[in-house]
């Protein structure tokens, strides 16, 4: 399996009290330089570019590296964030949408971004994938699809805020405003964003500029992101 890092950057605030912010992810650099890992079964060299100012990661038409065949291929990156998010926690990024194959379906999304997940090398998808941020060409939601919002992704590069507080509400404002909320948030210290599904045309191509984490204030060093153990996919992971 090949590793590949991507830069995301987190935002937080809460009671105005000072947050600690850090970048992840720089839109500059090459996800493999700054740190984070890939889970992917496709051929390298990976379809993931940078034009000095954002990256962008295409999965259309690329190939399964164990059969040469098009159609299901996993390409995501992900990185634990050292912060503990249980105290709160917020994540901002822009990202446009270039090209859908086939939309999303539950729990599974050719373009998505996890605020918090498991590691994936236990379940290839990551997850919870009810807290996945779904991108298709007209909509946003959660992979769970208990939440939706539909928008036009494709027009221009949206701002996209995901807050979580302490008592694991999660709010996803688009460009400012709220669109969507969840409760009961699983708050895992390890972001991602990619392909996550090896079902056969949910596929994506898309650009990411940088990510931006901000973290309660008073915060002590992170423990080591958790590995959960959750109900198994819906299918084995992708050869």
């Amino acid at each position: 399996m090949q590793f590949t890092f991507v830069t995301v950057f987190l935002l937080a605030g809460f009671g105005g009290a000072q947050s600690e912010q850090t970048p992840v992810l720089k839109g500059s650099l090459l996800p493999q330089d700054q740190g984070w890992s890939v889970f992917t079964n496709a051929v390298t060299p990976l379809d993931i570019v940078t034009n000095g100012n954002t990256l962008t990661l295409n999965t259309i038409g690329v190939l399964r590296s164990i059969d040469q065949l098009p159609g299901k291929a996993v390409v995501w990156f992900y990185k634990e964030v050292p912060f503990d998010f249980d105290l709160g926690f917020s994540i901002e990024f822009t990202l446009k949408v270039h090209e859908v194959e086939k939309s999303h379906n539950l729990y599974d999304s050719g373009i998505m971004f996890y605020g918090s997940t498991i590691d994936p090398s236990g379940n290839f998808a990551g997850g919870p994938r009810s807290q996945m941020l779904f991108f298709d060409k007209n909509a946003i939601g959660w992979g769970d699809e208990t939440g939706r919002y539909e928008m036009d992704t494709t027009d221009t590069f949206h701002t996209y805020t995901l807050t979580v507080d302490d008592k694991g509400i999660a709010k996803v404002s688009v460009d400012g405003k709220q669109r969507l909320n969840q409760k009961k948030w699983e708050a895992i210290p390890r972001i991602g964003f990619g392909d996550m599904t090896n079902d056969v045309g949910v596929n994506g191509r898309f650009s990411i500029g940088n990510i931006i984490v901000t973290a309660h204030p008073g915060i002590s060093p992170a423990r080591p992101a958790p590995r959960h153990s959750l109900i198994p996919p819906s299918r084995p992971a992708p050869k």
